[in-house]
């Protein structure tokens, strides 16, 4: 999926990003297990159509951040998470719009088929349906339009959210909320529904990424490190969530090696 900067966008005209870089790895892990190397072929998807792509056939793994949640899991298969964020929303710092409390009024920018747009929904109906809401194509244009736009708020992961912020020309214009519409969720890879035995060489080779700190290292490139080619810094830490289940996995790994 493009325009989810860092986890997966296009840049000169190749994929980039933590998304990237671990499905890059998978397919080498994967490849050494069954003894036949892998081609990886990229196909370019807008978030609204991620899904359709899965569901169709048309590929095997999303590679980008997509939350797993209880709906999306009637329609298709994850791997195990690779990441965590909370959905909250960023907007200009002189509109004081920093907690969902004075949203009502106000316009409210949200990606098409994100997780955020049901969250944003529930809010409306709480605020009594006073929010203007405006569905774009990616993250980047939903960011752009709240800048272009007056007493406005983009809503998103907040990871994208702080990875926006960081690319922009003046970060210190903007604001990220202090409450969330939706708490920690896991992000995970997407897979085609019933690609049982995909998602068990996905899952395996995660597990073997986890336990020998390659994992550390692609993270740190994104998220410790200056990204190029405008050495944008996140400064984000690995959020706890992650952090166990990485602790977890590798137990795992090591036991079932041991044997």
């Amino acid at each position: 999926m493009d325009g989810e900067f860092p986890f997966s966008y296009t840049l000169t005209g190749k994929p980039k990003g933590i998304a990237i870089d671990l499905c890059e790895s998978l397919a080498e892990h994967i490849g050494k297990e069954i003894g036949t190397p892998l081609a990886v072929k990229w196909i370019k998807v807008v978030p609204a159509a991620r899904f359709q792509s899965l569901m169709n056939h048309q590929s095997d793994i999303e590679c980008s951040d997509i939350t797993n949640t209880i709906e999306r899991r009637q329609y298709l298969l994850f791997s195990i998470p690779f990441f965590y964020a909370s959905t909250a929303f960023i907007s200009h710092k002189s509109s004081h719009l920093d907690n969902t409390n004075v949203l009502s009024g106000h316009t409210v920018f949200v990606t098409s088929g994100d997780i955020a747009v049901q969250a944003v929904t529930k809010l409306n109906a709480k605020l009594g349906f006073s929010l203007f809401t405006h569905l774009t194509q990616s993250a980047f244009s939903g960011f752009e339009d709240m800048k272009s736009t007056d007493n406005s708020v983009f809503v998103a992961d907040d990871v994208l959210l702080y990875s926006l912020k960081a690319t922009s020309p003046t970060p210190d214009d903007y604001v990220i909320s202090n409450d969330n519409l939706i708490d920690a969720q896991p992000f995970a890879l997407a897979l085609p529904h019933e690609s049982f035995a995909l998602q068990k060489e996905v899952n395996n080779a995660m597990m073997e990424i986890f336990s020998t700190g390659e994992f550390d290292r692609i993270y740190s490139k994104w998220f410790l490190a200056r990204i190029p080619p405008d050495n944008t810094l996140i400064n984000m830490s690995m959020p706890s969530h992650l952090k166990q289940d990485i602790a977890k996995w590798s137990a795992e790994y090591a036991s079932l090696h041991a044997k």
